[in-house]
């Protein structure tokens, strides 16, 4: 009796740790507004806004195509797809002006999704995801889109954040050098602390010198001392031919 015990408390003992670990984590990974210099990197990223109000955060994949949380593109009350006319994005928004804007004429997300109001697991949040497709193409002159790809070793490697929060400044914050903490079900969870508004923020790999960042997830929900995001790359064929 006194071994299992023993070993008990001493799972117990590592089960705090690692929360512990886990929220000091979170804590060392403080946001700032993206400069003026740095918003050129990112005018592919923006504020997607449901009937006239920011909702969550976008990001251009390509010239006619945005990734975003499904559950941002879904009406709480109801369960259903808001109607694409409803959603505008704007790229590159600063409290001085923005890259350009966009309408959305389809949408798609995953399969199974449920738009659920608390975070249980993996599988909760693994198929939250969402494709939108723009009105018209975004030309190389006003905005350019975040290089997609893959995300083969997640666990323990470090990414960047980038999403506008709601309520703060017009201008999109950047969280450095967050902490890939667990993966499982293609879903990782971050050493950062995330607010509302950066659902469906791109979630970055950080460049190397004069290199451009990758991008390889999109933030689905958060915690008290963890966010969630969601690999997009397994995704992509998938969401493509689904718009509607």
């Amino acid at each position: 009796m006194g071994g299992r015990m023993a070993r008990a408390l001493g799972r117990m003992a590592m089960i705090l740790t690692l929360v512990c670990a886990t929220a000091v984590l979170a804590q060392e990974v403080v946001p700032r507004l993206v400069s003026r210099d740095e918003a050129v990197l990112w005018t592919g990223v923006g504020s997607l806004r449901v009937a006239g109000h920011h909702t969550c955060t976008a990001v251009l994949i390509s010239p006619t195509e945005a990734i975003t949380a499904a559950h941002c593109i879904v009406d709480h009350v109801s369960g259903r797809r808001v109607v694409p006319g409803l959603l505008r994005l704007v790229l590159g928004q600063r409290t001085d002006g923005y890259a350009a804007v966009r309408g959305v004429r389809a949408t798609a997300y995953l399969p199974g999704f449920v738009n659920a109001q608390v975070i249980v697991g993996p599988d909760t949040v693994a198929t939250d995801l969402a494709l939108l497709a723009l009105d018209r193409p975004v030309l190389p002159t006003e905005a350019t889109p975040v290089p997609l790809s893959d995300w083969t070793t997640p666990l323990g490697g470090r990414v960047d954040v980038v999403g506008y929060e709601m309520g703060g400044s017009l201008s999109a914050t950047i969280r450095e050098g967050c902490l890939a903490l667990e993966t499982a079900a293609g879903v990782t969870s971050l050493g950062c602390t995330l607010i509302t508004g950066i659902s469906g923020a791109p979630v970055v790999l950080q460049p190397g010198a004069g290199g451009a960042p990758r991008l390889v997830a999109s933030v689905s929900s958060r915690s008290q001392s963890a966010a969630f995001v969601v690999a997009i790359a397994p995704h992509l064929a998938e969401l493509r031919s689904l718009i509607k």
